[in-house]
């Protein structure tokens, strides 16, 4: 299948969702057809030898290797799923809807096939379009919209510098390897941290996910965001031939960036704000890998993006689902929900465990890659500065899997806050399993991925999931002969404090956990900066401009003297600098 068709398909599919009227229930059917059949065509490139696209016409503009190949396949993939569930959760305008959903789709194939920067940039700003567009299918999402464009779209801006920059050095816009240049580095890393979300320019992310339809959160933040953004950073890499010091420097920030997004996630009372705030955390250990320099660390990287757009997509659908049935995010409004909606709670659990990075799922083997990467890093080069990596990756993964333990308990277990007579929309549900299915999966099969990375990988030490898999369950078949064998009996009865039957004023939900974090020095501080902003990047720059701009308007005064004294500054300051 050549690449180029695929697109034009997404294209002309994207334009007819455009003329086609909001026929509700012809386009329920019609979006998931066309988008099966867009994954179909997907699958049929896996076939494509890396470096061929399946037209000799377009080798010097399509760059079709093992990276670009993995990420297509991955666009095509959450594209079906996340239109099986869009057609459940969408209400208003589907066909304007999929016409953003698969120009998105569209331009995100035309960023990882780009082999010329001009076409990179073009596709890669239509991105950033779309991501505002479809945010905007909330009726409360026009200022995280706003928000999400101007740090995108300032990102955006660094990209073109960087590429301008890259020319002069190169005098040529193709994408291959060349000298490090502080600079235009600088700038692909801006644009990268940016889109994928990694501190400091994440403050998108949270507002976005807690305003947006959560169909739109999943699909962009959660999955394609994230592909493009780690992406252009593992290109980045590719491109220049990076030193030590800011390898160094790259590993720090990604560390910084799992621990600071995974103390502001435990605070959490939403779910949304919750998974958005890991969904910056789990960039933290991509950039970290991939900051390794090495091949270890580097596939650890990449595996844990194409890992954390499959558990956190999953995770984010699972929240859907809860809302649709109780009408919030809010974690103290809920709570015994795992009987209600078994399937959004086994699929959430599940994921839970790999985003937490619980053995034998996807998320362990992909974290175990990226800790073999730094400890690679720290034995070809000792510093202070890796151990720090080293050990906040590890300490990262640890209050994941407490703020989890917050979250599902909060949602599914305890007591039920009210009657629910609601059940699962199926469509809803079918790409939950599916996800979750995929973090077993990829858990047990990780080299179905690797090799796609690297041809040959060697890794220290061995992880053999298959063998650890039957352990697991050979332990849990010995656990369950031994009670049948000695017949324990369980006694059940409801659950109480002081001989007093628990109710529901009494109930203790899961937003109580880990509430003293934020009392304890020298959190309470931080959290309170947090509060106020001092760490967003986009109020900073807003205070900043918002300064200047009241510093110029102090000088229109409305005097006749005063604009012609300033006129007179002006020719003078040309005078003196182009009069020699």
């Amino acid at each position: 299948m050549d690449v180029l068709f695929i697109l034009k398909f997404n294209l002309a599919i994207s334009i007819l969702f455009f003329i086609l009227p909001d026929y509700r229930k012809f386009i329920k059917i019609f979006a998931p057809i066309v988008a099966l059949i867009n994954f179909i065509f997907t699958l049929s490139t896996l076939n494509l030898p890396a470096g061929k696209a399946g037209s000799q016409l377009l080798t010097p503009y399509i760059l079709f290797d093992n990276l670009s190949k993995l990420i297509f396949f991955f666009i095509g993939f959450f594209s079906f799923l996340l239109s099986i569930y869009s057609v459940g959760y969408i209400k208003e305008r589907l066909n304007k809807y999929f016409f953003y959903f698969f120009l998105t789709v569209f331009s995100s194939y035309g960023v990882v096939l780009s082999k010329n920067f001009i076409l990179f940039i073009i596709f890669w700003g239509i991105t950033a379009i779309t991501v505002y567009t479809l945010s905007q299918f909330s009726k409360n999402a026009e200022i995280a919209g706003k928000k999400t464009m101007i740090i995108l779209g300032g990102s955006d801006t660094f990209l073109l510098l960087g590429i301008a920059l890259l020319y002069k050095l190169n005098n040529s816009f193709n994408i291959s390897s060349t000298n490090f240049s502080l600079l235009p580095f600088i700038c692909f890393l801006i644009a990268s941290f940016s889109k994928a979300g990694a501190f400091p320019f994440h403050t998108w992310i949270p507002p976005f996910a807690d305003k947006s339809p959560i169909s739109v959160t999943a699909f962009l933040p959660a999955s394609l965001d994230k592909l493009l953004g780690i992406y252009l950073l593992a290109r980045t890499f590719y491109i220049f031939n990076i030193p030590d010091v800011i390898k160094i420097i790259v590993m720090i920030l990604g560390a910084f960036t799992i621990i600071s997004a995974v103390f502001m996630a435990l605070a959490q009372h939403g779910a949304r704000k919750l998974l958005s705030y890991h969904a910056v955390s789990q960039v933290g250990y991509m950039v970290l890998g991939i900051g390794t320099g090495n091949p270890v660390g580097i596939a650890g990287g990449i595996f844990h993006m194409i890992n954390n757009t499959i558990y956190k997509t999953s995770l984010f659908l699972g929240v859907g689902q809860v809302e649709k049935v109780k009408g919030t995010d809010k974690l103290e409004e809920l709570g015994g929900l795992s009987k209600v909606l078994p399937f959004t709670f086994i699929s959430m659990f599940v994921s839970a465990l790999a985003i937490s990075g619980i053995p034998p799922l996807n998320g362990f083997y992909s974290k175990w890659l990226v800790y073999q990467g730094v400890i690679k890093s720290l034995s070809d080069n000792y510093s202070l500065f890796t151990v720090f990596c080293l050990i906040s990756a590890l300490f990262g993964s640890a209050l994941t899997l407490a703020s989890f333990v917050k979250l599902i308990h909060a949602i599914f277990f305890g007591v039920k806050s009210e009657e629910i007579k609601a059940k699962e929309n199926v469509l809803l549900i079918i790409p939950q399993i599916i996800l979750a299915s995929s973090c077993i999966f990829l858990g047990i099969f990780p080299h179905l991925i690797l090799k796609s990375i690297f041809q040959e990988l060697k890794i220290i030490g061995k992880w053999i999931p298959g063998a650890s898999l039957i352990l697991i369950i050979l332990g849990i078949i010995l656990g369950g002969v031994i009670l049948l064998i000695f017949g324990i009996n369980f006694r059940t009865s409801s659950s109480f404090i002081g001989g007093e039957l628990i109710n529901k004023k009494m109930y203790i939900s899961g937003i109580e956990f880990y509430t003293s974090i934020e009392n304890l020095r020298p959190f309470r501080y931080i959290y309170k900066l947090q509060k106020k902003m001092i760490f967003d990047i986009y109020e900073i720059c807003k205070g900043i401009i918002l300064y200047f701009s009241e510093l110029l308007s102090s000088l229109h005064t409305g005097f006749l003297t005063n604009y012609l004294s300033w006129i007179f500054i002006g020719v003078l300051i040309l005078f003196l600098v182009f009069v020699k």
